[in-house]
């Protein structure tokens, strides 16, 4: 998730209450031990004539035990951080936004691949924090967690905050709110700008939730876009591209599935989309099968007019009649001393992990050297877009049958995304088949003859095109 919107929000609601986000992705550094992790940066030190000294490493240690204990973490301060379970890494976190005096913590997805036992102990310690006065902000996309972790729970989308749960409040009637908030309908939101934060407020006696939804819209049946035609009647055993049983793992956390056992359909003229939130595994599916371009080695097959074919490069799954356009893929970086890195390519990953000196690259986080580069990179966005079009208009008359595209229309405006979605629907129209993955849901509700739904790596089940974001959003986001 690791949302910059969220951010932005609880800088506003927060005032000047100083709050810490702990992301999705681990920033402990890995060959630091406990006590250095938890104070790096602001190490206690000793002082000699008023100036600060060298590091107080025995203050240092009763302080770093002092706030691991208070997030349930009792491992000896000598271990490294990748000697730490996820939970544990999860607490960590934790405990170094508590030394930095953080009184507004924020988490993103704080349970997402834990174990039960992991996830439960985690969930307990946040409440233990909120109880002691921390006001804790859990931001996820799984509606059930929300409700049962939540005191409050509001839905973040668009910009807007969606109250759906206060105390006093019974589950069963906040279940539906929550889905309609998450729906764009039936809720009013509170715009989280300068003028609406006095109704936005975080109550730091207790656990608050805010779930960020993006681009979720009401009724997607009613949005402009290309006619779609009828396909109600069209038999699915005319499959030309199957995807069967597909599994693979984070190349990242390689013992951590992303996709199991996913299997979908496209038949000729077809656009298929494979919708899901954060997390859910759409867009590493079809990376994956192109060229292996996430995940690690999968299981599973792709057939063509039902023959296997092979796509472990991309050239050979362009040979084989498969071409993708993708605007986001997961990237990597080796640390170096100094705080310097460089890129790392998934080829590498499995020996930097090991060594622990490989992290993922977080463009959420600005350092002086990304705002500097922000004026190539808009620039560079221009220069994508020209590319997505060449090869869209392209694709109709190429002798490649199948499409894959991986949120095709990311940071687009409006008319560029009515241009794209014109030019995929002349692909099918061509007799192509079209696979969109996207966390737009209205989007793909707009554009696809049909949309299959993942979550959890798993496909859920699919809409036919004409269904509300509600009912797709009861099968990526189930209650």
């Amino acid at each position: 998730m690791d949302s910059p919107g969220l951010d932005a929000v609880l800088a506003r609601v927060a005032g000047a209450v100083p709050f810490a986000h702990v992301r999705r992705m681990s920033s402990l550094t890995a060959t630091l031990d406990l006590a250095d992790n938890v104070f790096l940066g602001i190490e206690p030190r000793r002082r000699f004539f008023g100036l600060p000294g060298i590091v107080d490493r025995a203050a240092m240690r009763t302080q770093a035990t002092a706030l691991l204990r208070k997030v349930d973490v009792y491992s000896p301060l000598p271990t490294l951080a990748s000697q730490l379970d996820d939970a544990s890494r999860v607490l960590v976190e934790a405990a170094r936004a508590l030394a930095h005096g953080a009184r507004v913590l924020a988490f993103a997805e704080p349970t997402a691949g834990l174990t039960e036992a992991g996830a439960e102990r985690v969930v307990r310690v946040l409440r233990r924090l909120a109880d002691e006065g921390i006001a804790v902000v859990v931001a996820s996309q799984r509606p059930s967690f929300a409700l049962e972790i939540g005191d409050t729970v509001s839905v973040l989308s668009g910009g807007s905050v969606a109250p759906v749960l206060v105390p006093g409040d019974s589950g069963s009637d906040a279940r539906g709110r929550l889905l309609e908030a998450m729906a764009g309908s039936g809720v009013a939101g509170v715009e989280a700008d300068a003028a609406g934060v006095d109704s936005v407020t975080v109550d730091a006696a207790g656990a608050a939730f805010v779930a960020n939804v993006d681009s979720l819209a009401a009724d997607a049946a009613s949005a402009a876009g290309p006619v779609v035609r009828d396909r109600a009647a069209e038999s699915p055993s005319g499959a030309v591209f199957d995807i069967v049983d597909w599994s693979t793992n984070d190349e990242f956390d390689r013992e951590t599935p992303v996709v199991m056992g996913a299997s979908l359909s496209a038949a000729e003229g077809e656009i298929v989309g494979l919708a899901g939130l954060e997390g859910s595994g759409r867009n590493e599916l079809l990376l994956s099968v192109f060229g292996r371009t996430a995940g690690t080695p999968p299981s599973g097959a792709v057939l063509i007019d039902g023959l296997p074919v092979d796509t472990s490069t991309t050239m050979a799954a362009i040979e084989n009649g498969i071409f993708a356009i993708v605007t986001v893929q997961p990237k990597y970086r080796v640390r170096i001393v100094g705080g310097i890195s460089a890129p790392a390519t998934p080829s590498m990953l499995p020996a930097l992990v090991k060594a622990g000196v490989v992290t993922r690259d977080d463009e959420t986080r600005r350092t002086p050297g990304t705002r500097a580069l922000d004026a190539v990179r808009m620039r560079g966005r221009d220069d994508e877009w020209v590319r997505i079009r060449s090869l869209l208009e392209l694709f109709p008359e190429s002798q490649h049958r199948v499409l894959l595209l991986v949120e095709p229309t990311r940071e687009l405006d409006d008319e560029k995304r009515a241009e794209v979605w014109r030019l995929l629907r002349a692909s099918a129209d061509a007799g192509k088949v079209v696979v969109v993955a996207s966390a737009d849901l209205d989007e793909l509700l707009t554009i696809s003859d049909r949309v299959v739904a993942m979550a959890g790596g798993r496909v859920v089940g699919d809409v036919e095109h004409g269904a509300s974001a509600l009912e797709l959003l009861t099968l990526v986001a189930p209650l």
